[in-house]
């Protein structure tokens, strides 16, 4: 199948080009499925630099459902999980049809919050972003924890980065949220992610992964498709493509479609 399921546009605030722009470059590309997984707001407007506004939200859906495609157009958000906003989420869950968890700020014991994007992250940072990631997996409302080796982008591989490759992917196991393999860093060029070793690690515990471009521009959608299949193959991972149930996503292996 060529499908992706974390799909990004304009409302986000970084990244370009309308719904129905993306929607168009997978028809051209013939995709099977595609998924918009916008980031999602906070009513307060919680990092609100790197995420659409609340208010914008209605309108994103609207967008998002006025697409009529040969294929299916999903409904999604990528959410940053936080135990107490469990219920806003659970709500969110019930009208649309999926939500992955991506990790993009930890809280550091001062109140500041920390991103592996411009700040990097510390072994503190690393060990509360791997508390985040499962609590988000543990949830039960999400379908696959995006980018789980983000917290690369300006660290190297060691031991602790070791430990958070077991850590996530022991919960993949346990809680039945894959993991994604995500395109976005080779694509920018960032170096961390998708990154070898986290994933030779993560292969000791499991054999599944999601694979995902993260698209910010409709030029983007199938670029690194290629690159992402080829990372997995060479792992030997199982990729899940994306069924349709009762408007809910689900993931299965190949051989269960």
């Amino acid at each position: 199948m060529l499908y992706n399921l974390h799909t990004h546009s304009f409302y986000c605030g970084h990244g370009t080009g309308r719904i129905s722009d993306y929607a168009d470059e997978a028809q051209e590309k013939g995709f099977d499925v595609l998924g918009f997984s916008e980031h999602c707001p906070f009513p307060d407007d919680l990092f609100g630099k790197t995420r659409m506004a609340y208010s914008s939200m209605p309108s994103y859906e609207a967008d998002v459902r006025a697409e009529k495609r040969p294929f299916p157009v999903l409904l999604g958000y990528e959410i940053d999980y936080l135990k107490t906003m469990h219920g806003y989420f659970a709500d969110l869950l019930g009208r649309v049809n999926y939500l992955i968890a991506g990790v993009h700020f930890v809280e550091r014991p001062d109140g500041d919050w920390a991103t592996p994007f411009s700040t990097g992250f510390d072994d503190g940072d690393v060990s509360r972003y791997i508390d985040r990631a499962i609590d988000a997996m543990q949830s039960g409302l999400i379908s696959f924890l995006a980018h789980p080796d983000v917290f690369l982008c300006k660290r190297p591989f060691d031991s602790l980065a070791r430990t958070a490759a077991r850590e996530l992917s022991a919960a993949s196991l346990e809680y039945s949220v894959p993991l994604e393999i995500n395109g976005n860093g080779i694509l920018k060029g960032k170096g961390g992610y998708p990154h070898p070793l986290f994933w030779e690690e993560v292969r000791r515990n499991t054999d599944i992964a999601v694979l995902s471009t993260d698209a910010h521009n409709p030029a983007h959608l199938h670029k690194t498709i290629g690159d992402i299949r080829k990372f997995a193959s060479e792992l030997d991972f199982t990729v899940l493509e994306p069924a349709i149930d009762d408007c809910r996503l689900t993931l299965r292996r190949e051989t269960e479609s």
